[in-house]
């Protein structure tokens, strides 16, 4: 009678087992998830996370991770079934697999929303997370971090702060420092999203020279992964403010940054993050824009921009512009890496308006400096092209606006005759007041040039063009006509 009775225990025991495992493998597919959650699967998986057997316990949590992760609408309902306490409260009471797998089930649920990740602080998560990072498994740990990553990921500063209260920046910053790879990149980019909110929550972390150190140490890890968060970690500390951004370039960034990151042919993520790093430091101040030039990091945005595909060309387009606006100088290197040749490229190749926005921006903060760039420019045709992009965009975008303030830029410096003469032919009126002031500048400091303006009909032009009375354009064809009595 006594094995009858065991028998039984031991088949429903088996029976249980083979329920969650095939219910957490049938969670693996996308297509499975609406029949599962149809079928009741939350109310049949709830009751096995307290099971008496510890395997089913964690695969049951396990099962529900993966449902979670597929559906914020299974999210919501392990939230409205109250399973995030029952989680929580064995987080600190089971074995490493089971926190792994209750990790999961948090990470899963707060990755999809400020409401689900708010949810998951409500239920007490973050204290036994925090604990989490000090277990001694490397994997608890990592599951740990990733948890609060996605909690703090979202667009609501409030939840990174509470991430950082309970404790989480310091135990981070240790995790950083463990020999597995694996739970340094997790807990780097948990770094990541909780600095990238505010310099207030970036200074918590940067006032710790030992823990930038470590960041831009990892830049020479042989992992790329590792390489390209603790990229995107330092960007989000430096984007704050010109203090946080000396800090971050004060840690020996830039060598590590150039030489291991931006050099790597072929390795298109890790470059366009160190691209993006160096775009947020380059925009702080003239010294740290001086810094990036004088280790050749120009040269290698340059290259780095000839290479990238599609929007990927964005960080190193605004890093030469912010490089160059500084002073001339600097424009100048940027010129002789031929980094003006790789814009003008980007402006008429690229698809996306915003690209050929910042293309444009970046030409104009070269071009302002001096005659000098605006013939270098010029000798790119550069102006043509601006004004090709100005005439075919939409009123009031911002690529318009760009390249309206940029050729207005390289126009007003320009003492080329040969490059404003074309514009006459077709540059709009708000455009043509601004080619016709330069040229009436040019030829009343060399009168030289007057004899051929009049013999290449560009004095029959201007004469031609219709201006409003009193008006600046007017103005200008008023000083030519001067030029050349009857």
């Amino acid at each position: 009678m006594s094995r009858a009775v065991l028998t039984t225990f031991d088949d429903y025991q088996k029976e249980r087992i083979k329920f969650v495992q095939t219910i957490a493998e049938m969670a693996r597919q996308p297509q499975n998830i609406e029949y599962l959650q149809s079928a009741g699967v939350m109310g049949l998986l709830r009751p096995l996370l307290l099971d008496k057997v510890s395997s089913i316990q964690q695969t049951a949590a396990l099962a529900l991770a993966r449902l979670a992760s597929y559906s914020s609408e299974i999210a919501e309902a392990i939230v409205s079934n109250q399973v995030l306490p029952q989680l929580i409260d064995s987080l600190s009471k089971q074995n490493r697999f089971y926190k792994k797998a209750a990790a999961y089930v948090l990470k899963s649920v707060a990755k999809h929303s400020e409401h689900l990740a708010q949810c998951v602080i409500d239920a007490g998560a973050l204290e036994a997370l925090v604990n989490c990072l000090e277990d001694f498994d490397p994997n608890v740990k990592e599951g740990a971090a990733f948890a609060l990553a996605c909690i703090a990921k979202h667009d609501n500063s409030a939840l990174a702060e509470e991430v950082v209260k309970a404790g989480a920046l310091e135990r981070l910053a240790v995790c950083i420092q463990d020999p597995e790879t694996s739970l340094k990149k997790i807990a780097t980019m948990s770094l990541s999203e909780i600095v990238k909110h505010t310099a207030e929550l970036a200074e918590r972390l940067a006032n710790n020279p030992g823990t930038l150190r470590v960041l831009t140490g990892n830049l020479a890890d042989r992992d790329l992964e590792l390489r390209q968060h603790s990229c995107t970690c330092l960007a989000n500390i430096a984007k704050h403010n010109e203090d946080l951004a000396q800090k971050v370039a004060s840690a020996d960034l830039f060598p590590k940054i150039v030489d291991r990151c931006l050099k790597e042919e072929g390795k298109e993520k890790l470059q366009r993050q160190a691209a993006l790093c160096f775009k947020e430091i380059a925009g702080r101040s003239l010294s740290l824009a001086r810094m990036i030039s004088d280790v050749g990091g120009v040269n290698c945005i340059v290259d780095y921009l000839n290479k990238a595909p599609g929007t990927a060309k964005l960080h190193a387009i605004m890093t030469l512009g912010y490089v160059a606006g500084f002073e001339r100088d600097l424009a100048r290197n940027v010129v002789q890496c031929k980094g003006h040749i790789a814009l003008v490229n980007a402006l008429k190749e690229a698809d996306q308006d915003h690209i050929k926005a910042a293309a444009a921006w970046s030409l104009g903060q070269i071009g302002r400096h001096s005659t000098e760039l605006a013939k270098d420019l010029a000798e790119q045709n550069v102006m043509q092209e601006l004004l090709d992009v100005y005439i075919k965009t939409e009123d009031k975008s911002d690529l318009k606006d760009k390249s309206k303030h940029a050729l207005k830029s390289i126009i007003q410096q320009c003492q080329e005759m040969n490059a404003l003469q074309p514009l006459l032919d077709k540059t709009p009126e708000k455009m043509v007041k601004y080619v016709v002031a330069q040229m009436a500048v040019i030829l009343k400091n060399k009168p030289a040039l007057r004899k051929k303006f009049a013999e290449e009909d560009c004095l029959k032009k201007l004469q031609e063009i219709k201006a409003p009375p009193e008006s600046k354009l007017q103005s200008s064809i008023n000083e030519i006509n001067d030029l050349f009595p009857p």
